[in-house]
């Protein structure tokens, strides 16, 4: 199994590798796959808006605004911002449409939708003095930076431009992740948020089922150690060879290689194949993965193996930087605010029992809700075909009490 795991990185590398070298041009047969979020939105009839914000350490973000629905008058209940979660955008919310897409229901009951990019992603890779493409300190953070600069930045912003004292949030994996961070380590921003939904909370993360996964989470000082000496401080970028294999056998719901492509996504979060809308697949790879910093995906990975949430691990450095041998934890009991957890059988990043420690972990969680349906994977929270009548009409409902 291990040879196994080992065998398809490296075939996927040679492959991008050969697509790269010989400039191989293909077209992306999706209709909607050349546009960007905005463009999206507006191709389904609703209103949008773009806002930039900068946060404390140059960051440039952008934030998508859908400030009402189709059918909705002004909003009448408020902001509710939504993050995702790690290589993913804004994009991932709405892709999927009207009547399927979170953003787009919350827009019809009378919310006021923002979608939020963190830094290093396609639609916020922009800072002010820092290049992406020619200066590493750009991507010199961990997923604690989004945490405590663009979480706040945004959150300000938001309640400034809407004149709202709170708002909703909603998260997803490393949007939750982001989120408990902020919440221990600049926890006066709690009073600001109504309630935190978060699906597929990656907090406890010991043990997952995935063999990818895990594989990489206890070996992931060797790839830190290998990407380093490339100098490859930016992954799965759009320009990244990866990505562009992953565009290319995902290109086309007719082909051989759609299954290879639904494989791919299916090792890593959970095979659900009944919820697997094909014809979307394209859509969704046109504009995922989204780019990442090489210490953010390495962050992630080190809470994996330790099965913590804690801070970024730098080894022998531990004691000069945090004056200890082990990275210290985040104080999940600061966290307050009302939290609504949502999970699945079939999530192959976050079981059930690390759902159960996190409640444990957590002073008011207010309501923790499993997905009825024993396939649902961790990418079926914005993937699935049924979402909208599995989870999302009633976390609408949730919401609405807050």
């Amino acid at each position: 199994m291990v040879q196994k795991i080992i065998y398809v990185p490296v075939l996927v590398t040679l492959f991008s590798y050969v697509l790269v070298q010989f400039s191989y041009k293909f077209t992306l047969k999706h209709p909607y796959a050349d546009l960007n979020v905005e463009e999206l939105i507006t191709k389904y009839e609703y209103p949008v808006q773009v806002h930039h914000v900068t946060t404390e350490d140059g960051y440039i973000l952008t934030l998508q605004r859908i400030p009402h629905g189709r059918k909705s008058g002004p909003p009448q209940n408020g902001p509710v911002l939504l993050v995702p979660g790690l290589l993913q955008s804004a994009w991932d919310f709405v892709h999927y449409g009207p009547n399927h897409s979170l953003p787009f229901l919350l827009t019809e009951k009378g919310y006021d939708v923002w979608l939020g990019n963190v830094r290093g992603t396609t639609w916020s890779r922009k800072h002010k003095t820092l290049d992406p493409d020619k200066d590493a300190a750009y991507w010199n953070y961990t997923i604690e930076e989004i945490a405590i600069h663009d979480l706040p930045t945004i959150i300000d912003y938001i309640l400034e431009t809407t004149g709202r004292n709170s708002l909703h949030y909603v998260g997803f994996s490393q949007g939750t992740s982001a989120f408990f961070m902020m919440g221990s380590l600049r926890s006066e921003y709690l009073s600001k948020i109504k309630l935190m939904t978060a699906f597929g909370p990656a907090v406890f993360m010991k043990n997952p089922r995935s063999p990818v996964v895990k594989f990489i989470a206890n070996n992931w000082r060797t790839g830190e150690i290998l990407y380093s000496f490339f100098k490859r401080h930016e992954l799965f970028g759009r320009s990244d060879p990866v990505v562009w294999y992953l565009k290319y056998i995902c290109n086309d719901e007719n082909s051989f290689l759609m299954n290879l492509c639904i494989h791919h996504f299916f090792i890593f979060a959970g095979d659900n194949y009944d919820e697997l809308d094909t014809s979307m697949v394209p859509l969704t790879t046109s504009n995922y993965p989204c780019g990442a910093s090489l210490r953010q995906i390495v962050h992630m990975y080190q809470m994996i193996n330790s099965g913590n949430f804690c801070k970024y691990d730098f080894g022998s450095r531990n004691l000069e930087v945090y004056g200890q041998e082990y990275p210290p934890h985040y104080d999940l009991s600061k966290v307050k605010v009302p939290v609504a957890l949502y999970y699945s059988s079939n999530d192959w990043i976050v079981d059930t029992p690390n759902i159960d420690r996190l409640i444990q972990s957590l002073p008011n969680v207010v309501k923790s809700y499993k997905v009825p349906l024993e396939k649902f994977s961790h990418s079926d929270f914005l993937y699935a075909k049924n979402v909208a009548n599995l989870l999302y009409n009633i976390v609408i409902d949730d919401i609405s009490k807050y």
